[in-house]
């Protein structure tokens, strides 16, 4: 096993190692837009204000349709037909190099990326016009992480509902935001089988959206919190049916009550507790409601602050 740099170095070496050397490095490692777009054509930084007035880095594509005539496209699409991961972060491809990059598509075919399987979009909604170029039918994993509490939730929606009308076959799903206000809907993604959560927050509609993720098996809360209204406000006896594995970490003790005794996990098999201030007594009474509600648990972990 060889770390991305050491990948590229070999590469160096001769070319009889150059193609297994960056076969592998493009398909199991997490390959940067900047890096591939240079691949495609040199570039040169613009300085520039957003829609919103902030000042920006954008990276323009120093071409033109012309200039990238369909052998050099193809021989790109050779190179990105090898990525299996794909991440976005702060590196900010000018809008119009993103409608270029479309227009080749529509000129010379694609798609971009026929074997993409992850998509990691880092950063905030300064990235918004780049995610399409990932968004690909087959795609089964994204992580969507970087959406801070200064960013509005509708960059937060727009780039969730890109990804879910685009990719209904998401298997794996991460979100790391501090906007998503009103919680998203999880059953737009069928297939989801699991999710991680950090420092969002759930609506009543929300939480119960994941009832409808029928193969849900593994679950992780981080810092999340309710929507005060939703505090109160599950009555009804949700059931994850496919729940197997749970994790809760840094949430207040009532909205972590209110969620484990709301729904109903009767293939739930672990559960651990981090960083959520129970009692001893509060403990075992939890423990033994559980244990009733979920007759295949085996593991209940409670973890204090250390």
């Amino acid at each position: 096993f060889l770390l991305s740099r050491d990948l590229l170095n070999s590469a160096q070496v001769c070319r009889s190692w150059k193609d297994d050397a960056l076969s592998v490095r493009w398909r199991f490692c997490s390959v940067g837009m900047r890096e591939l777009m240079g691949q495609l054509a040199s570039m040169e930084e613009e300085e520039g204000m957003d829609e919103d007035g902030d000042y920006v880095v954008y990276n323009r594509l120093e071409a033109s349709v012309e200039d990238l005539d369909k052998e050099r496209w193809q021989a790109f699409l050779k190179l990105t037909s090898k990525i299996h991961i794909l991440c976005i972060s702060t590196f900010l491809l000018h809008p119009d190099s993103v409608e270029l990059v479309k227009e080749l598509i529509a000129a010379h075919g694609g798609p971009l990326f026929p074997n993409l399987r992850r998509f990691e979009i880092w950063s905030d909604a300064k990235i918004l016009p780049m995610v399409s170029l990932g968004l690909v039918p087959d795609l089964t994993s994204v992580m969507m992480n970087g959406m801070d509490a200064c960013t509005s939730d509708d960059a937060f929606e727009d780039i969730f509902s890109q990804v879910a009308e685009s990719c209904t076959g998401i298997r794996e799903l991460e979100i790391v935001t501090e906007c998503a206000h009103s919680g998203p809907i999880f059953n737009v993604f069928p297939k989801l089988k699991s999710l991680s959560y950090w420092t969002g927050r759930f609506s009543a509609e929300s939480w119960r959206s994941l009832e409808r993720c029928a193969n849900l098996a593994e679950l992780e809360l981080f810092l999340v919190s309710l929507e005060e209204v939703a505090e109160n406000s599950f009555a009804e006896d949700l059931e994850f049916g496919s729940l197997k594995e749970l994790r809760i970490t840094r949430m207040k003790k009532k909205a972590a009550l209110v969620l484990l005794d709301g729904t109903r996990m009767p293939l739930l098999r672990s559960l651990r507790l981090e960083e959520v201030e129970l009692t001893e007594e509060e403990e075992k009474d939890l423990s033994d409601r559980l244990k009733v509600r979920c007759p295949d648990l085996k593991q209940i972990d409670f973890v204090s602050k250390a």
